[in-house]
């Protein structure tokens, strides 16, 4: 406690990501510390980096994944995002060994305590050593404590965002039935933007057939824009249109973790908890509990979109488990949108953490799913809409 004032004290470990402990870290320090707080014309840059799982796979395999499927979606979303960037290389904070860090005041890096890790990894994927800074240890007594080992490295210049893609047979990809996943894993200091992150794809399920390739392409689209910043372990990192956190911060500029959920607790201001009168069956009213994204543009493009001026936030998909639930919005009112990442109901998947981005909605592609259907249709049940509908 004496220390306090000079030490930002032990952190929790960072909250996991899916089934797979894999670790954030926050508040990485950019070489030049600075975000350019304007509007900005150039797009988003997008630096992929192939995992060496990637290079093993069999050869059409390979060439789909490096010069069709990744490079098409990563083309799509730098048109569809712009960013305010922050001006300086990528290089990314090392893991540690421990998982346990501690911050000195008016110190940006992170000392291990201990040790750093061997390997940094960002979800599976090994980051390279020469995307790292210098690795940074705090053994105990009095400061000041330091570097270890090689010095900073060259890091990633003229990127916004650095995606590490994988083809790892990972304990995910045996559990589900699923394409790919993907996710950030680091953040950077200024605005608390996710600067890295990662897809990886389940080598058995990559298909080289033609008519597979549309679907294949809009899965990967939809999980980057994860990465990106819509997931509900960012939610509580979001900022106004003036740049300032919708959730209160502590002293290490982090805002309070919820144990329970394994994520940083988000502010009413962003989602609000919210519950229902539910019709059922055998002319039963049940209580229903639904969580909203509550953010201004949200509310105004939802209501705009379903015709309902009172409707309090847009409502997030609440089954599905973890990987799903809070992170894609209520499929029974906008249909699958996993398979339309990008569509013109402006619930802005770039807005809605607009002091990140800001949308080029030329992009969109059309949804016409609940256009118009009223505040019935997006605050009642699906039984009582259809009922109304037969009288």
């Amino acid at each position: 406690v004496g220390r306090r004032s000079r030490l930002l004290g032990f952190r929790p470990r960072p909250e996991p990501v899916a089934l797979e402990r894999f670790f954030v870290i926050n508040k990485v320090h950019l070489k030049a510390n600075h975000v350019v707080k304007r509007d900005v014309d150039e797009h988003l840059r997008i630096k992929t980096v192939y995992d060496k799982s990637v290079e093993e796979l069999l050869p059409e395999k390979k060439n789909l994944v490096k010069n069709k499927l990744f490079p098409q979606a990563i083309s799509y979303l730098e048109k569809t995002f712009q960013v305010r960037r922050p001006a300086g290389t990528i290089l990314l904070s090392r893991q540690c060994a421990t998982n346990q860090y501690l911050r000195k005041e008016n110190d940006p890096h992170r000392y291990c305590t201990g040790e750093c890790a061997v390997h940094t990894k960002c979800g599976p994927v090994i980051v390279p050593e020469e995307h790292l800074q210098q690795c940074r240890v705090y053994r105990g007594g009095k400061w000041p404590h330091g570097a270890a080992g090689a010095p900073d490295q060259e890091g990633i210049p003229d990127a916004d965002f650095v995606l590490y893609v994988g083809a790892l047979a990972t304990e995910r990809c045996s559990r589900e039935n699923i394409i790919s996943y993907a996710a950030y894993c680091q953040q950077e200091a200024n605005m608390d933007r996710p600067i890295a992150g990662y897809a990886n794809l389940c080598p058995n399920m990559i298909s080289t057939q033609p008519q597979e390739f549309i679907g294949m392409l809009s899965t990967v689209k939809h999980e980057i824009i994860h990465a990106l910043g819509f997931s509900a372990g960012l939610f509580a990192f979001y900022h106004d249109k003036d740049g300032n956190p919708l959730t209160s911060r502590f002293a290490d500029g982090l805002p309070p973790f919820n144990y329970s959920l394994g994520l940083y607790q988000w502010s009413d201001k962003v989602v609000r908890k919210v519950e229902r009168l539910w019709d059922v069956r055998d002319n039963k009213v049940v209580p229903h509990t639904v969580y909203l994204l509550v953010t201004p543009r949200v509310v105004e493009e939802a209501r705009k979109h379903f015709n309902c001026p009172v409707l309090e936030g847009m409502e997030l998909e609440n089954q599905g488990g973890m990987g799903t639930e809070l992170n894609h919005w209520e499929k029974r009112l906008l249909e699958n949108t996993g398979s339309h990442p990008w569509t013109t109901i402006k619930i802005a998947l770039s807005e809605l953490f607009h002091s990140w981005y800001k949308a080029n909605y030329s992009m969109a592609e059309k949804l016409d799913w609940g256009r118009g259907m009223g505040c019935d249709f997006v605050r009642k049940s699906c039984k009582f809409w259809i009922d109304q509908q037969r009288h």
